[in-house]
């Protein structure tokens, strides 16, 4: 993470306040989103090593009841394949 100083940016009130109310603020550029400013005491919900999902064992135990593919799924995923062509390296790319 960086830190900067407040003083280092111009942040209108209206915005401080809103993140002093534990509201995010989205900064747009361009009409696109660039980034968000939040109140330090909601990163840690969003943080890399906050839990998300079912824990493994519920997850595992849902799959493991799961039913199984027919035995022709293969072949029609190989015949979808075939019509389709292969997939792309990068399938964001812009063509």
């Amino acid at each position: 993470m960086t830190t900067i100083r407040a003083e280092e940016v111009r942040i209108p009130r209206y915005a401080r306040d809103a993140v002093a109310r534990h509201e995010r603020v989205v900064v747009v550029n361009h009409d696109r989103p660039a980034f968000v400013i939040m109140h330090p005491d909601d990163t840690a919900a969003d943080s890399p090593t906050a839990r998300r999902g079912r824990p493994l064992r519920e997850a595992l135990g849902l799959l493991a009841s799961a039913a199984l593919p027919d035995p022709g799924f293969a072949d029609d995923m190989e015949a979808v394949l075939a019509d389709v062509g292969p997939a792309p390296d990068d399938p964001w790319a812009r063509s």
